[in-house]
This record gives structure tokens, sequence and C-alpha cells, in this order.
């Protein structure tokens, strides 16, 4: 004989063995459109990930075109308790869809409601975040770029400077200066550190100009050995151009380039000053 209670807030239905005497807890999940036994045990990795990429929507051919590797292959990564499934593809997984490694290595998280709450955790902690992994943006950015803009002195010269962008979204320049690329939903930007100043410079651009291999950007830093601010607007070309060519983009200094007057500074000071 069975009794069963339904609880319509929390849309679980709780069904309760006479005999033998035990509790048995279903959620109704309406994204996989169907009732979760909370009881349920997984037994191993295999279970886990069959359950997470059902819950994800995620189907063998997505996840194995982005592997490189055959549907088979990822069904069997599902059923076959063989060892096809190794740590290597875990971290993969991780990095691909962010399905944390923490669910595999920690044999205590094996029922559906703990591996739900630390997926849907996952996704409000990133969906609070504005940075974001974007892997066709990404793609499109690695590798050699050519920065252009005017130089902080009154020099004429053109200012080129190389910098290369890797997967990791690491940056390094012909400079030796060192960054990390930053990607958000409509722009991005490259945060890198001044190697003799170790000051911060700021690079932000327009994601959508970058397919075309050309892309304007705002650069904000200080003057070498000041305190002065500057902000210069530049662009990125994937191809080295000549001083002419970059003139006639860049047009006049004037209107490309702005240099903080020290008197803003002296005023701010003076508050802090008086604050004091």
């Amino acid at each position: 004989m069975q009794e069963a209670t339904i609880d319509k807030k929390q849309l679980t239905i709780t069904v309760n063995n006479i005999n033998p005497k035990e509790i048995i807890v279903y959620t109704l999940d309406k994204k996989l459109g169907k009732l979760i036994m909370d009881n349920e045990i997984f037994e191993n990795d295999e279970e886990k990930l069959a359950f997470i990429l059902k819950y994800r929507s995620l189907s063998n051919s997505e996840i194995a075109s982005k592997f490189g590797v055959t549907s088979g292959t990822i069904s069997k990564m599902k059923t076959d308790y063989n060892s096809t499934l190794k740590p290597a593809y875990l971290y993969a997984f991780e990095s691909a869809y962010g399905i944390p490694y923490k669910i595999f290595e920690d044999k205590n998280i094996n029922t559906p409601k703990q591996i739900i709450e630390i997926l849907d955790e996952k996704k409000e902690k990133t969906s609070k975040s504005i940075f974001y992994d974007k892997e066709e943006l990404l793609t499109q950015l690695v590798g050699d770029w050519y920065a252009y803009l005017y130089p902080s002195n009154s020099s004429d010269d053109i200012y080129e400077i190389k910098t290369t962008i890797f997967e990791d979204c690491t940056v390094k320049d012909d400079n030796k200066n060192y960054g990390n690329l930053f990607l958000g939903k409509r722009q991005s930007m490259i945060i890198k550190e001044a190697r003799n100043s170790e000051e911060l410079i700021s690079i932000t651009f327009d994601n959508r100009q970058v397919t075309f291999g050309v892309f304007s950007f705002t650069l904000v830093s200080k003057i070498n050995f000041s305190n002065s601010r500057m902000c210069n607007f530049g662009f990125f070309s994937k191809k080295e151009l000549s001083e002419e060519v970059v003139k006639q983009i860049l047009g006049d200094r004037e209107m490309v380039q702005f240099k903080l007057d020290n008197s803003f500074e002296e005023r701010v000071n003076g508050v802090i000053e008086i604050s004091e």
C-alpha cells in the first residue's frame, strides 16, 4: 500500500511506502520535463555526465563538433564504464560548458538534486558577470595585431606597436608589456601593465568591428613617468600599414588625443586635504 502527498507550490510528490517502509520524493523538473527521484543515486561519472548533458540540453553532435571527435565517442562517455570518460574530457567539459569538475571529483555529490543545485549556482554566478566566454570572438582576436595611435610626445610620428593575443586571453606587446583580454557582450577590453612604470593601460573596443580585421579603440593611460592622464583614440589592424595610410585614418592629432589638465588633479587633491 502506498500513500502519496502532493506539494503544488514546490511541484514535489512524496510517496510513503507502507511495506517496506520508506519515503521517496519526486521533483518535477520543468527543463527536463520529467519527475526526478530525489533519492536516486548516481553510481559513476558516466551516469552523472548523462544526466548533466540532458539537463543542459547538449546533443552528442554539438559536443563532438567542439571536441573534434565523433558523436559515437560522446555517446560512449555516457554509457561505457570501461574508462572511456577520462579526466581530460571532464576538464574539457568544464572549460567548454562550465560543468564544474568537482561534480565528478567529489563522490559525495551523487544525486540529481545536488548536481542541479551546483549547476544552477554556477549559472547564476556567470549571469552576474559582465565578462563572458565568447569563443567565436576570441577565435577572431587570437593572433598578431598592429596598434596605431599618436605618441604622448609632440612628435608627428605614428606610434606602432605589435600586439599578440593568445587563446587563454593573455596579451603581450613588443614593448614587453603584458596583460589580459576581457570579453563583454558588446564591448571588450584589454588591460596591460606598463613594464617600466607599472601603471595600468586600458584599451576598450567594439566587438562588432573585429570581424573586419580592423577596429578602433579607446586607450586610457598615464603619460610616461608622470601623473598626467591621457586618452588616445587609435585602431588595431591585422595587416601592417604604411605611415601615410595610418595618418589618413587617424586624422589630426588634436581630434584623437586628449591630455587631462593637471589642475583637475590639484582640485581633487584639494578636496582630499579638506576632508582630512
